[in-house]
């Protein structure tokens, strides 16, 4: 039932594909931006990721482009190419039974094919900005029927460089045309470019201007030594187990490294960043999305714009540069409506800058500590040994029973036993020790903020080997 949805007096094949889509009600952006939207208004909306924002403004644009008319009428602005290639999806599913034709247009794709699309006929362009330019810089792509146009994460694209791309692109669509800008925060920036380009704006207000993080994101830190935090990191993915982990590091490289230190550890981990290709990028998240790798490492601009909704736990491998990137990297998780866990490795160098960070999004992070070597191992005994009491209650052994007793003849019990565990569990390692940082608040500490620049550290001990409860 598409409770809420029918007030909005929706065209029938729009609200046939929301049910198609499982829509059920209007989440809280939908409710508010849909009827500005519907009435030609202006709309300034800020809302957390994951709120449901791709639909608020794309059914308006299935409800007022004119299907008879093969020109591109609506246009959204998108940070990434991944968002763009989402958007696009998004909007064609809500527009599947009117005829609703989008095309995304992004870099790294040939222009021939992109040029083809527009061409043939479309009513929405989902693009990011540079190749938009250049596609209206070859004419093949005009402007002058824009009825809506949508900055999405607009935030995100101020920050990625692109504030005189936009601006140029406003500066040349039409005057009356109707505006809608989203973006998770709003600092300066966002606020310039709204007094310039929106008209008598409404404005939604779906965060808190400090506390703009997720409510449903269990939000903690750890305070580690630089050295350790691959240590630190394997510990707290053994211990939390989740669905898929995205693991925020500060360069390439280190994403890179780090990723393929996870492989070497056994892990099913992938690494995302600028210096792949377009479909070495989309052959990992193909893969993510297919539950085929447990752990995404990747950087903040590889990392735009993904829209996983498997993403269970968001580690902060380094540190953001500032607020807004942590808010963008934690909102990577929780989506859809699930709960997440966005989990924050700190050196003592780091600590003032996460305690402005904690002051400038307004929620206490709460300080958790790492188990000591010994405990973990016990828990890894408790594992163990109710495995094999499971295995003991299946009864599926009997098979092997008269091979043990033949083995025992010639050795000991015991030795067969722990032969059977190591062959079924891996060969046990000593884990290392991470030394604990004494208990203080990252907001009484009063040592640098600048974040650390150092390179990525193998594992103290050189140790490559394939973690003990890895299979």
């Amino acid at each position: 039932m598409l409770q809420g949805f029918l007030e909005l007096n929706l065209h029938s094949r729009v609200l046939r594909a929301l049910e198609a889509m499982g829509f059920e009600e209007p989440t809280p952006v939908q409710g508010q931006v849909i009827p500005h939207l519907l009435d030609g208004k202006d709309v300034i909306v800020q809302a957390q990721t994951g709120s449901g924002k791709t639909a608020a403004y794309g059914i308006p644009i299935a409800q007022k482009v004119d299907l008879s008319q093969p020109k591109i009428q609506a246009l959204v602005l998108s940070p990434t190419r991944e968002l763009a290639l989402q958007v696009s999806v998004h909007l064609s599913q809500i527009g599947q039974f009117l005829g609703l034709r989008v095309v995304p247009v992004y870099g790294g794709q040939s222009y021939h094919h992109q040029t083809r699309a527009i061409r043939a006929g479309a009513h929405v362009v989902v693009a990011t900005p540079g190749r938009l330019l250049d596609l209206m810089e070859q004419r093949v792509i005009s402007l002058s029927n824009i009825r809506i146009l949508i900055l999405d994460e607009a935030d995100e694209m101020l920050a990625m460089g692109f504030q005189e791309d936009v601006e140029r692109i406003l500066d040349q669509a039409p005057q009356d045309r109707q505006t809608a800008l989203f973006s998770a925060t709003m600092p300066q920036e966002i606020i310039r470019l709204a007094n310039s380009f929106l008209h008598e704006p409404q404005r939604v207000i779906l965060t808190k201007p400090r506390a703009v993080t997720v409510e449903t994101v269990e939000q903690s830190y750890y305070m580690v030594p630089r050295p350790f935090k691959i240590e630190a990191l394997t510990q707290l993915l053994d211990l939390t187990s989740p669905q898929l982990a995205l693991v925020f590091c500060a360069t390439k490289q280190m994403a890179a490294d780090l990723g393929r230190e996870l492989q070497s550890r056994g892990y099913r981990a992938a690494a995302l960043h600028g210096d792949m290709t377009q479909a070495q990028r989309e052959s990992v998240m193909a893969a993510c999305r297919a539950g085929h790798h447990e752990v995404l490492v990747a950087t903040d601009v590889a990392a735009r714009g993904l829209d996983i909704p498997e993403v269970s736990h968001v580690f902060n491998f380094d540190i953001p540069q500032d607020a807004d990137r942590y808010v963008h990297r934690i909102g990577r998780t929780a989506r859809a409506g699930r709960a997440g866990e966005a989990i924050t490795l700190i050196s003592p160098r780091e600590s003032g800058l996460f305690r402005t960070i904690q002051q400038t999004v307004g929620t206490r992070i709460g300080r958790k500590e790492l188990p000591t070597a010994a405990e973990i191992e016990e828990r890894e005994r408790a594992g163990m040994v109710t495995e094999m009491e499971q295995a003991l209650l299946d009864g599926q052994w009997s098979a092997y029973r008269p091979l043990v007793e033949q083995l025992a003849q010639r050795h000991d019990p015991l030795d067969l036993a722990a032969a059977a565990l190591n062959r079924a569990f891996g060969p046990a390692k000593p884990r290392q020790e991470i030394p604990r940082v004494r208990a203080e608040e990252p907001s009484q500490r009063r040592g640098p903020r600048g974040r650390s620049t150092r390179p990525f550290h193998k594992r103290p001990g050189g140790g490559q080997g394939r973690h003990p409860r890895r299979r």
